[in-house]
């Protein structure tokens, strides 16, 4: 079957569709605030430039000094995935921090062979993994939001938020740590750009997508993945941070340290709707969630990758564009039947779900 090609904006809806002054965030982009057509993600750059980091860190020194157990139990949750930035953040608490982290990794759908093997690395490396497992439920409940929604990953999206809250609980842990928080990063709501604690109630509002689950499912199958008003109240003595707060944000040192203690691995050659051969490389489904972001919104991992390449510097914003525009709306082909067979769907079916999808007021 052709596979349609969607590379095209409609030009006339440029009131619509427009993309940020500065980096190529788009308009369309869910929960994002422009300011004289400036996106929020890089007016959040140039303010945190201004952070003072050594007094942030040492905010972080002190909470690690309260709660540290000075013994094996485990005194901080870390959810991890065996890529550069998790790697990085439990790798830095455990040998520079003095913590003793429970490392928290949620299977995500169709995990890659080197995804696998860096999270073995990881663990060899010196860290208690528990592993949470990718099941029939899961498949089910991502084929639902696949179909109706557009969200391929929906239920290892809200696992990898709600799993190491809830593990924390049961292991009587107070810490939660996560990586950088996204939404004031990359261009979202700007809320919690300067709190240290993140609000629990907020999850569902910003990366759940406040979908319903409306299909007849085990609530104890729904425990890692919803999180109800009495689950707030049971999580409310867990502090969830975020470690953007307490560092400078930097991918490229993450993927060095992460390279020299963690054993971490990298392929040869990029997906292919990517910017390069290190980000997101554990499962196949993650290039299928950003193919529907560029059907939904008109944009990709190309313009998300690009604009923080901007950001630092890294490159231009015209050299961007050229990246953005041989890029953006490429399909992951070679990953085609992987999709089929995990949705238990044939082709034809599966493009008539991304059609269903597509934006038709964005697109010709």
């Amino acid at each position: 079957m052709k596979i349609k090609d969607f590379s095209k904006i409609n030009k006339n809806k440029k009131k619509y569709f427009y993309r940020c002054k500065k980096c190529l965030v788009t308009s369309t982009r869910p929960r994002v605030e422009f300011k004289k057509k400036i996106c929020s993600g890089c007016l959040n750059f140039v303010e945190r430039k201004k952070i003072n980091w050594k007094k942030r860190f040492y905010q972080l020194k002190k909470l690690c000094s309260k709660y540290r157990s000075n013994n094996i139990k485990y005194d901080i949750v870390v959810p991890v995935g065996g890529g550069k930035d998790s790697s990085y953040v439990a790798w830095v608490l455990k040998n520079k921090l003095k913590m003793n982290p429970l490392c928290v990794f949620v299977e995500p759908p169709l995990m890659t062979k080197i995804g696998k093997k860096n999270l073995e690395n990881f663990e060899k490396s010196g860290f208690k993994v528990l592993r949470i497992k990718h099941t029939s439920f899961n498949k089910k409940l991502n084929k639902y939001y696949f179909k109706k929604f557009g969200l391929p990953q929906q239920s290892w999206i809200s696992s990898i938020k709600i799993a190491p809250l809830k593990i924390a609980k049961q292991y009587n842990i107070k810490l939660v740590m996560f990586g950088e928080e996204g939404e004031s990063m990359y261009g979202g709501i700007n809320k919690n750009r300067n709190n240290m604690a993140f609000e629990k109630k907020n999850i569902s509002k910003y990366y759940l997508e406040s979908q319903p689950i409306n299909i007849s499912i085990d609530k104890e199958k729904l425990k890692y993945v919803s999180l109800e008003t009495s689950d707030l109240k049971k999580l409310s003595k867990i502090k969830m941070l975020y470690w953007s707060y307490f560092e400078k944000w930097d991918e490229n040192y993450h993927l060095k340290i992460a390279k020299k203690y963690c054993g971490l691995k990298y392929t040869k050659v990029k997906e292919k709707n990517a910017i390069n051969n290190h980000s997101h490389t554990d499962q196949k489904m993650f290039a299928l969630h950003m193919y529907l972001a560029y059907l939904k919104f008109g944009f990709s991992r190309a313009s998300s990758d690009t604009s923080i390449e901007i950001r630092h510097k890294r490159i231009s914003r015209t050299q961007a564009i050229k990246i953005v525009k041989k890029y953006d709306h490429v399909f992951p082909v070679n990953y085609l039947r992987d999709y089929c067979k995990y949705f238990n769907i044939n082709k034809k079916q599966f493009f008539k779900i991304l059609d269903f999808h597509k934006n038709k007021f964005l697109f010709n």
